[in-house]
């Protein structure tokens, strides 16, 4: 959709013509995946957050290793093919072996629950909501993309035309909030037997039915240039 297009009425009870958001910028689709974290518990959670500061500690022990005794015997010490103690700098070496073993074992068991996890998930989804439910699940959804079919999602009719001109139109601003809104939602649920595709949905869905309910109003829009009564 080219960028003079609008979104328009499809029938009566559609709203007006809205102008079709940008396309997301690097740093909203880095921002939006950040706060849709929250539909990841357990291991899953820990791979997609914690677990990049292990990875970076570990290339870093891995790089100083690489520098005092070699690339090779390096990662012969962080596979457990040699021996620390045969390294000619065992005391950085041994870290090293320590982590490898570590570091691997923790993340192939972290993978190998995160696909049955994830299996689990989209069985579940489909048997709930179609075959194309779980396959377009991801990240918390932009807002123009709900007024299309096919999104996965149970939300109100045309909730994103709608949520958009709440703020005049001001596509980045609605999807912030929405993106806040969900972020909560997905805070405060319970995640605990569910899969990530699972808790999204649950979110979306509660969200976007809370939000519809509000007359107009938004949550969010309570700076005092906007009067504080959460319009626009």
């Amino acid at each position: 959709m080219s960028a003079q297009q609008t979104v328009r009425a499809a029938d009566a009870d559609e709203p007006g013509e809205i102008d079709p958001p940008r396309r997301e910028s690097l740093t909203a689709l880095l921002r939006r995946r950040r706060r849709s974290l929250g539909r990841h518990s357990g291991i899953q959670y820990w791979l997609r957050v914690r677990g990049y500061y292990i990875l970076a500690a570990f290339a870093g022990l891995f790089t100083l290793n690489a520098v005092v005794i070699g690339g090779r015997v390096a990662y012969d010490v962080s596979v457990q093919i040699a021996s620390p103690w045969e390294t000619r700098a065992p005391w950085v070496a041994l870290p090293l072996s320590i982590s490898g073993w570590l570091v691997v074992t923790g993340f192939a068991g972290a993978v190998a629950g995160y696909v049955v996890s994830e299996v689990t998930d989209n069985r579940s989804l489909r048997r709930s909501r179609g075959r194309a439910a779980g396959r377009r699940i991801g990240a918390i959804p932009l807002l123009d993309r709900l007024q299309y079919g096919r999104h996965g999602f149970e939300i109100p009719n045309y909730f994103g035309i709608r949520f958009a001109l709440r703020h005049d139109g001001d596509w980045p601003t609605a999807q912030d909030h929405w993106e806040i809104v969900v972020e909560k939602f997905l805070n405060a649920g319970d995640a605990r037997g569910k899969g990530p595709k699972r808790v999204m949905w649950e979110a979306v869905l509660e969200a976007s039915y809370v939000l519809d309910g509000m007359s107009g109003r938004c949550p969010e829009c309570t700076g005092p240039e906007e009067g504080g009564d959460g319009t626009h």
